[in-house]
C-alpha cells in the first residue's frame, strides 16, 4: 500500500489545485507534516526539510512542466551516475487517479472545505475514473483507500454503508473518522 502515502508529487498536486498563496502554502506544508505524519511517505518521516523541498520542487514542476519535461532525461541519467536506483514504476498503483482522488479527498475535509464532508454518487465517482460498473478489484481498492485514509461512507439519514453493497445511484456522504 506504498502508494496511498502521500508523496511529494501528490501533495504538490493539491496545493497547486487549491491554488495557495506562498505563505498559505507554507503553513499548509507545516501543519500536514505535523498532523498528518502517518500518511506521509516512510522515505520523509524524519526528512522534513526534503519533503517541503521536494514538494515545492513538483508544484514548480506541475506549474511549469513542458520546461521541466525536457529537462527529465538529464535527471534521469545523474540520478542513474549517482548510485541511486530510478524506478518510477515501482510506486505506482493500478489505479493511480483514485488513489489520488481519496488523498485529496481527505486534505479538502481537513483543511480546506470547512464542512466536514463531501457527498456524491458511487456511479459518479467510477464514471469519474473510466468505470461503468464496479467490479470485485475497484470495489476493494475503493474499500481500501478508504481505510487507509480513515474515510467513512454513509447513506442518507448517517446510515454507515459498504460500497460494494450499496446501488450505484445511491447518495454517499465522505467523512474523515473523528479522533484520527
Amino acid at each position: 500500500m506504498i502508494e496511498l502515502y502521500y508523496n511529494a508529487y501528490s501533495v504538490a498536486y493539491f496545493v497547486v489545485s487549491q491554488e495557495m498563496g506562498s505563505k498559505t502554502q507554507m503553513a499548509f506544508l507545516e501543519n500536514l507534516y505535523e498532523d498528518e505524519k502517518e500518511f506521509i511517505l516512510p522515505y520523509y518521516k524524519e526528512n522534513k526539510r526534503a519533503f517541503i523541498s521536494d514538494v515545492l520542487y513538483f508544484e514548480d514542476y506541475l506549474i511549469d512542466k513542458e520546461k521541466l519535461d525536457k529537462e527529465f532525461p538529464v535527471v534521469k541519467k545523474d540520478i542513474k551516475a549517482s548510485g541511486h536506483r530510478f524506478d518510477i514504476e515501482e510506486k505506482m498503483s493500478e489505479y493511480p487517479e483514485i488513489d489520488l482522488f481519496f488523498m485529496i479527498m481527505r486534505l479538502r475535509l481537513l483543511y480546506v472545505s470547512g464542512q466536514g464532508y463531501t457527498r456524491m454518487k458511487l456511479r459518479t465517482l467510477l464514471k469519474h475514473y473510466g468505470y461503468k460498473r464496479r467490479s470485485a478489484a475497484i470495489t476493494k481498492h475503493i474499500q481500501d483507500c478508504l481505510s487507509f485514509y480513515r474515510i467513512k461512507s454513509y447513506l442518507r439519514g448517517g446510515q454507515e454503508c459498504d460500497v460494494k453493497e450499496i446501488s450505484l445511484d445511491d447518495m454517499i456522504t465522505f467523512r474523515t473518522m473523528q479522533g484520527v
